[in-house]
């Protein structure tokens, strides 16, 4: 099969938990990011275009102000994983603060999450229509 990719696949150096703070059940695992969202890889299939706040356990180091991030978050898509037993998730940041937004600049390049912006949706606030 051709590869398609653009950019060189990145393996991540640390996997960050992500729960549905509501409930704090474990969705899944951080498996990709952006500044306008993130995908989850979960044993749990859920519902595209609900509304989910994400607690999301952040690696220890230094580099980081606090060990976890609270995100309000749409979820775009859900989708069969190359494994039948899980699903990658898309959200999409509904609300985010400042320095939540710098914390994930920072995972960004620290663990290499390089790609591009476009392959998520816009933010809820860059769209024009109302929600």
């Amino acid at each position: 099969m051709e590869e398609r990719r653009k950019l060189p696949r990145k393996y991540l150096m640390a996997f960050s938990s992500v729960y549905d703070n509501a409930s704090r059940i474990l969705l899944g695992y951080l498996c990709d990011l952006t500044l306008n969202g993130l995908m989850v890889i979960s044993k749990i299939p859920k519902e595209a275009e609900s509304e989910i706040e994400l607690y999301i356990e952040l690696p220890e180091t230094p580099q980081f102000p606090k060990d976890s991030l609270l995100i309000q978050t749409r979820i775009i898509w859900c989708k069969d994983d190359i494994d039948p037993r899980l699903y990658n998730i898309g959200f999409q940041f509904i609300d985010i603060s400042e320095e939540d937004k710098a914390i994930v600049k920072q995972m960004i390049e620290i663990y290499e999450f390089n790609r591009e912006q476009e392959l998520f949706p816009p933010l809820a606030n860059e769209l024009n229509r109302e929600f």
